[in-house]
């Protein structure tokens, strides 16, 4: 892995970062999530258009709602908390945990070109494409 840290600058993530991450829980809950800003200035649907909803949906624990509004975000956010979960506790704690969670080249490729083709299809106006807008279940 990468150096490692100095203790003081351990700490400081350690006592931030969560405070960081209620704080703009906290905010999203309060105000929303900003519009795309993609999908205003083109009309298409970016592969991050509906994560928002389906966060807050998520945080209300609406497991449907949320796929229904980002599948691909919702799939992917237990494996990116869990790798956060694994960075945080290397980078505070100088511990490994989960060593055979990695990001390899090869799955890196992967989840590009599936994040990729996930942006062409639901932009494909054509049913069973269209139930990828998150717009359609409004």
């Amino acid at each position: 892995m990468m150096k490692k840290p100095k203790k003081a600058v351990r700490t400081a993530v350690g006592v931030s970062a969560p405070l960081v991450l209620a704080a703009l829980i906290f905010v999203f809950i309060k105000f929303g999530s900003p519009p795309c800003l993609f999908h205003s200035a083109t009309g298409f649907y970016c592969p991050g258009c509906g994560a928002g909803r389906a966060l807050k949906a998520l945080l209300e624990l609406r497991i449907t709602d949320a796929l229904q509004y980002n599948v691909f975000f919702t799939l992917s956010l237990p494996l990116a908390a869990l790798f956060l979960i694994k960075l945080y506790v290397w980078f505070v704690f100088d511990k490994e945990i989960m060593k055979r969670l990695k990001i390899t080249d090869k799955g890196a490729v992967i989840y590009a070109a599936l994040l990729g083709l996930f942006f062409v299809l639901r932009n494909v106006p054509v049913k069973p494409f269209s139930y990828l807008c998150p717009d359609v279940f409004l």
